[in-house]
């Protein structure tokens, strides 16, 4: 769970103005490292606030593409259409799901109940 920073910078405040950090820590009922943290980001950084994160930039699937390999290969698996497209199993999936394609087998085809 992450704490907002307006209560980060209560706590440490309330710590700085004289409560103990055992006091702080059945008060707020945080733990004794999380707090032990916070003062030394602020003492390092005079601070609070969370790290930005990295811009991720995901690699596309083609749609097109992908259609293109499903029609050559209908029988493919996840493993092997991320494979051909140098990515994780999981943006296979992801890409076919948002075209609206399954991967499930129709079992009264396969003549399975």
């Amino acid at each position: 769970m992450a704490y907002s920073q307006e209560f980060r910078e209560f706590v440490v405040s309330k710590i700085h103005a004289g409560m103990s950090r055992s006091e702080a820590v059945s008060f707020f009922s945080i733990h004794r490292n999380t707090i032990s943290e916070w003062l030394k980001k602020y003492a390092k950084t005079g601070n609070l606030s969370d790290k930005k994160r990295k811009e991720y930039k995901p690699k596309k699937i083609c749609p097109q593409r992908l259609l293109e390999e499903l029609s050559k290969k209908p029988d493919a698996t996840l493993l092997e259409l991320s494979q051909h497209f140098s990515c994780s199993q999981n943006s296979v999936w992801q890409r076919l799901k948002n075209l609206g394609i399954t991967r499930k087998k129709n079992h009264t085809i396969c003549g399975k109940k």
